[in-house]
């Protein structure tokens, strides 16, 4: 057993590889997920500020517009979605990237392991932004984490002008 686990790191594959036990950190996974959405109304503080900026694709503050080069802000608990992961929601066709702290995120995964991500929606505060979260909200929904580039974008915002994206 030891001479495979020392060839096997030359061919670029490891024991657990091989074995089904592990996969590249960078493959595309798919996991179910409860999605909420979150403006800058009822960020805490209020406003745009993220607790894990950074150079891109990550952002100083929250924003982004769905690109894979420019993902939007999403929230989350970081043993959960560890911090700068891109995912893709494909019922909004946007990716997004891990970089702010969310409380209830922390508490499902703690409670019952489940997976939960808080969208960034914008700088709008009140009834609007509100009905726009409760639209966005889902209980179940396929989260891709680390996805390819290529897949479908829409770069309409969430909320905007003309009003809730769904």
């Amino acid at each position: 057993m030891r001479r495979l686990s020392t060839v096997l790191p030359i061919a670029g594959l490891t024991l657990g590889a091989v074995l089904g036990m592990a996969s590249p950190s960078n493959a595309a996974t798919t996991y179910q997920v409860k999605v909420t959405a979150f403006a800058a109304g009822d960020n805490d503080p209020v406003g745009g500020a993220i607790a894990y900026p950074g150079s891109a694709p990550r952002h100083s503050t929250a924003g982004g517009v769905g690109t894979y080069d420019d993902p939007v802000t999403v929230a989350a608990y970081a043993p959960a979605l560890p911090v700068g992961t891109r995912i893709y929601l494909s019922y909004v066709k946007k990716y997004f990237i891990m970089e702010d702290l969310c409380g209830a995120c922390r508490d499902d995964w703690n409670r019952s392991g489940t997976r939960r991500v808080d969208i960034w929606i914008g700088y709008y505060e009140g009834t609007s932004a509100e009905r726009c979260e409760s639209r966005l909200t889902l209980s179940s929904t396929s989260m891709v984490v680390n996805p390819d580039r290529e897949l479908p974008v829409d770069t309409t915002p969430l909320l905007g002008p003309n009003g809730c994206y769904l």
